[in-house]
């Protein structure tokens, strides 16, 4: 399973998302570290000041009254008991311990050695488990020997209680995150919305399709390419605007010789020599006029309608049934398409006429699939060489050398059905089938025309 998203925004707010939660994971163990020894800090000094408070105090009151003082005193995070021995035992002290238990010295009297802290594990095990104190695992002891010889024990747990850290750290991910989720909104409008224009845009150019120039939008980098974009399509417009006005001015400017020709061809007495003028004139004219037509089908535009490819199919098939061609359709009741009807269907008859003058018959099978229709088109002919097959779609390519139009056509059936084929955002190949035959392929997307570049 793919967890990459696809598309610019989702990279974007992905990345973003993964930074801010990073940068908060470390900033929130950072900050619970420095807080843990804050409070390890804090709890000390409350202790040896909770202590040297008591002890001064005992020593103002009556013996009667020690114990209800201890009790009152206490509280379920600290116990005090008055004890014939000392709870630290001598010499468990380290460094730390001896610098606390100095200071509670000092704020009692100039005896040293009256205090003993010592800093413990404490095991959570059987009667201590219900123990309100000894559900810390750390415990900090502290003994401070009385004027009478007794010990004044204390233990509380090591850190303060501590605010609910990890609620408050989910808060403050989970509002960094909204933050960046609603700039990356921002950003797509601004960013992501104007290269997905511009996909587009190159797409239906790729396609043939017409659209209005992009709007100069998003930042400089941004507005500068689109600004290329539009000057480059219009150029390239330009170009085969001029290139199909000047292949109708020569189609034209032969149609009248080719005309003053044919009428002088008729008044030859010589019947064979007249019909084999007459037919090469033909040839000519038809060559002339196919020309066009491809220069025509090349620089075509638009961004055609919703039609019925099966229906278009049965239609073409129709046609060359009543020529006395024989041309099957089998296809589904109905092929929803968005394309140009008038392309399409020169490209089908090209190649079911292929494949009638090769292959005898052409059987013409049509495909519905999720995203793509497939038309493929099989003949019985001889096929073509492996090594030909990718010449036969250039302009003016045929298998036969002689240029005879008795055994070929002018060779420009598949450029043309090639062209209009890609210009619907398809293809097509050609492939010799194992039992003998040729078989094109036609492919091309269900919505070959997005309805607009800049949506």
């Amino acid at each position: 399973m793919r967890l990459t998203p696809h598309s610019l925004g989702g990279r974007l707010a992905l990345l973003l998302v993964l930074a801010v939660v990073g940068a908060q994971a470390v900033a929130f163990a950072m900050f619970t570290h420095e807080s843990s020894q804050i409070g390890h800090a804090v709890a000390r000094t409350q202790v040896v000041d909770r202590i040297a408070t008591l002890v001064r105090l005992l020593d103002t009151i009556r013996a009667d009254t020690v114990p209800s003082v201890i009790a009152a005193y206490g509280s379920p995070r600290h116990r005090f008991t008055i004890d014939a021995g000392s709870l630290v035992p001598e010499g468990a002290m380290g460094a730390d311990e001896l610098r606390l238990a100095r200071r509670i010295d000092r704020r009692l009297k100039d005896d040293a050695g009256q205090a003993r802290i010592a800093l413990v594990e404490r095991d959570i095990t059987g009667e201590a488990a219900s123990d309100r104190i000894a559900d810390r695992p750390q415990a900090l002891r502290v003994s401070v020997r009385l004027d009478d010889g007794r010990w004044l024990n204390a233990e509380a747990p090591l850190a303060l209680r501590t605010p609910p850290w990890m609620r408050v750290g989910l808060i403050q991910i989970l509002a960094s995150v909204v933050a960046v989720l609603g700039v990356v909104s921002v950003a797509r409008r601004g960013i992501v919305g104007p290269v997905t224009s511009l996909a587009k845009a190159a797409e239906m150019a790729g396609r043939g399709a017409a659209f209005e120039p992009l709007p100069e939008r998003g930042p400089s980098e941004l507005r500068t390419m689109t600004a290329a974009f539009n000057l480059m399509q219009a150029r390239s417009r330009a170009f085969v605007a001029d290139r199909t006005r000047m292949l109708a001015a020569i189609s034209h400017d032969l149609r009248t010789p080719i005309a003053s020709l044919w009428l002088r061809a008729e008044m030859v007495e010589d019947t064979a020599l007249r019909e084999a003028m007459v037919r090469t004139l033909t040839t000519m004219q038809r060559t002339v006029e196919i020309t066009l037509a491809f220069a025509r089908e090349d620089a075509s535009e638009g961004r055609g309608s919703r039609l019925d490819l099966g229906a278009v199919a049965r239609t073409l098939a129709d046609d060359h049934r009543v020529l006395g061609r024989d041309v099957v359709v089998d296809a589904p009741p109905s092929l929803p398409f968005h394309g140009r009807e008038p392309v399409l269907r020169r490209a089908l008859d090209n190649l079911a006429e292929n494949a009638v003058r090769y292959g005898g018959r052409a059987r013409i099978t049509l495909e519905d699939h999720d995203t793509e229709v497939c038309i493929l088109v099989d003949d019985d002919g001889p096929g073509i060489p492996p090594d030909r097959i990718e010449d036969m779609f250039a302009p003016f390519a045929r298998l036969d050398a002689s240029r005879s139009d008795e055994t070929g056509g002018t060779g420009l059936g598949l450029a043309i059905a090639r062209s209009a084929i890609r210009a619907h955002g398809g293809d097509i190949t050609l492939a010799n089938r194992p039992n003998g035959g040729l078989r094109a392929t036609v492919t091309m997307p269900r919505e070959a025309f997005p309805t607009s570049a800049g949506s």
